[in-house]
């Protein structure tokens, strides 16, 4: 089998932009993100939304009053639909195709930068994640902010025991042959239709590398250790550390 590229995380996306365009209005922003947004973004500053797929965290942030954003991401068909909410709603955001791993603006050209929802953690390989990190630490300027939000493999004690067995299979070598390290997996869909790749760390697994990539940790947190998100969230999203970074 075939290693898992950028090219099946694109495709991974393609038929999804409905969802997430259902997702952008009827779930929002969650309580989490409304906090840490509000507590290290300045209304009047600049912001990247990378991975915003159909906007969901861009047009809220807009509708909050942070209206000088950016919202980027890998998949053409995400960002058509977030146009397409753009124009019916007069909103006037910028949105573009792009990758995190190769962002086409300046040095230090951004105030802020977020990858909500674990996206950071859908670029398969060590190597392109710290790419992504370098690359989003260079598009800021001095003192610049960064979230994101990863999963966890050691907070959640619901797939404590799945994860016990990936280590065995990769231990014998008898792991998917698609994936490059432990933490890394493919979470099938119902329909086949629309497999997910994602990277599990730890926590400190996220540290060496923002160590690695010279950002400054100012805080993280484990989602549910601060918030009792409301349940339609829940079942969009599962547990997640989130992480506040400074260039």
């Amino acid at each position: 089998m075939e290693k898992v590229t950028k090219a099946f995380v694109r495709e991974s996306f393609k038929k999804a932009g409905t969802n997430y365009s259902e997702a952008t209005k009827n779930i929002g922003l969650w309580k989490s993100e409304k906090y840490i947004f509000d507590k290290y973004f300045e209304k009047e500053k600049s912001i990247l939304d990378i991975g915003c797929g159909a906007g969901r965290t861009t047009f809220n942030l807009y509708e909050m009053g942070y209206t000088n954003i950016v919202g980027l991401d890998l998949t053409f068909e995400m960002i058509e639909e977030a146009r397409k909410i753009n124009k019916k709603d007069e909103t006037n955001i910028d949105f573009v195709v792009g990758d995190a791993t190769n962002l086409k603006f300046d040095d230090c050209f951004f105030d802020y930068a977020l990858f909500s929802f674990n996206g950071i953690m859908q670029i398969p390989k060590k190597e392109n994640r710290i790419k992504a990190l370098k690359e989003i630490r260079r598009v800021l300027k001095e003192n610049g902010i960064f979230i994101f939000t990863t999963h966890d493999r050691k907070s959640n004690e619901k797939f404590k025991e799945v994860w016990e067995k990936e280590k065995k299979l990769w231990k014998a070598g008898k792991q998917d042959t698609r994936l490059y390290e432990y933490g890394d997996k493919i979470i099938e869909s119902e329909n086949k239709n629309r497999d997910l790749f994602i990277h599990f760390p730890n926590r400190e697994e996220v540290l060496e590398c923002l160590d690695e990539t010279n950002w400054e940790l100012v805080e993280d947190f484990y989602r549910a250790d601060l918030f009792e998100e409301d349940q339609k969230v829940k079942e969009f999203s599962t547990e997640c550390r989130f992480w506040v970074v400074k260039k």
